[in-house]
């Protein structure tokens, strides 16, 4: 539906695979995020570029799978139990998704492939992974857009970071065209930054932030003024 009080900009803001979904959703609207659904501008943090890529370090051994997998995992096979007796009958046998192989799963991988991925229509957990991964729709996003990456993020490829999707890449006779800043601090992990408070900001405790939020704010004031001051010139 198309806003009608067009003086009524609209700015996204996502975490983790929050980021992904607006990633991919700006990606898959294209100018019509402005011009149908009056969003003019989006910053998140923690995006997940490519599942594909960072699967293995989501299910690695040590914290990762002791930790964050296993917590998901019991989560996902508590749903999985939930829906087999509410829509399925109790039939083990079903065919809307691979119940055993859900209840005997040790790691994410092995989830999106029993039971993500046929529940929600893909043809496995690959495809399930390529047609909703954000770093496939970058190439269409078409207003501005800040992301905010931790380097050491422990669930994300270390060695992948897709620099020449910024508006400031400047490598292989190419430059940055897409509306896109692109921002990798070298600590952080996976959002932890969000609690790490900026000691400039004079405020009262109760009323401080920390310097994620503030970060993302930030940049989507600067927008906001940016547009502002454009319709003044």
């Amino acid at each position: 539906k198309e806003i009608e009080d067009a003086n009524m900009p609209i700015f996204l803001s996502g975490f983790s695979l929050g980021a992904s979904v607006v990633l991919k959703a700006l990606g898959e609207m294209g100018e019509e995020a402005r011009s149908t659904y009056n969003i003019h501008g989006a910053a998140v943090t923690g995006a997940p570029w490519d599942q594909e890529r960072n699967i293995k370090c989501v299910d690695a051994a040590g914290f990762n799978r002791e930790v964050y997998s296993a917590n998901l995992i019991r989560t996902i096979k508590a749903k999985g139990q939930y829906q087999l007796d509410r829509f399925c009958n109790g039939d083990v046998n079903t065919t809307k998704f691979d119940y055993k192989r859900l209840m005997k799963a040790t790691t994410i991988e092995e989830i999106d492939d029993a039971y993500i991925a046929p529940v929600y229509g893909f043809e496995n957990n690959v495809d399930y992974w390529r047609r909703n991964s954000c770093i496939y729709f970058l190439d269409s996003i078409a207003i501005p857009t800040l992301v905010v990456n931790a380097a050491d993020d422990p669930f994300f490829d270390p060695d992948f970071f897709p620099w020449d999707k910024g508006c400031d890449y400047e490598g292989n006779g190419n430059t940055g065209t897409l509306p896109i800043k692109l921002v990798q601090t070298d600590h952080g992990g996976h959002l932890g930054y969000m609690f790490h408070e900026e000691d400039s900001i004079d405020v009262s405790i109760e009323n401080r932030s920390s310097w994620m939020p503030t970060e993302l704010a930030r940049f989507l004031s600067h927008v906001q003024e940016s547009e502002n001051e454009m319709k003044l010139t």
